[in-house]
């Protein structure tokens, strides 16, 4: 008699987690779309980014380059200021997606269960 109530809960604790799983699933759906269509947009904006700024990158890398020849140290300076920002922004960017691309995982993952 024991055994058999014993069984009932164990059956009835398996049917509530897999209603609880199931609803998770339903809420996080599209959290998971709207992260991946924010990780697309992201990319494809450093990408756009990044075809613009590396030329603009060099142009500073030329003008440091230029300035150190010229022996104008304040402009050697600010230009090195200016490349280390440009690189900041650029290097910044890859991590911003890099973690963007991990949460879309962890939410995939937990949508696999």
């Amino acid at each position: 008699m024991k055994m058999k109530k014993k069984n009932e809960g164990v059956k009835s604790m398996k049917i509530v987690c897999f209603l609880l799983k199931l609803v998770l699933k339903i809420l996080l759906l599209p959290v998971a779309f709207l992260l991946r269509f924010l990780c697309f947009i992201w990319n494809l904006l450093m990408q756009l980014s990044l075809w613009v700024l590396s030329p603009v990158m060099l142009f500073v890398l030329g003008c440091g380059i230029y300035s150190v020849v010229r022996a104008s140290w304040t402009d050697v300076f600010l230009l090195t200021l200016i490349e280390m920002g440009l690189f900041a922004a650029a290097v910044g960017a890859g991590g911003i997606m890099e973690l963007m691309e991990r949460l879309c995982e962890c939410v995939e993952d937990v949508l696999t269960i």
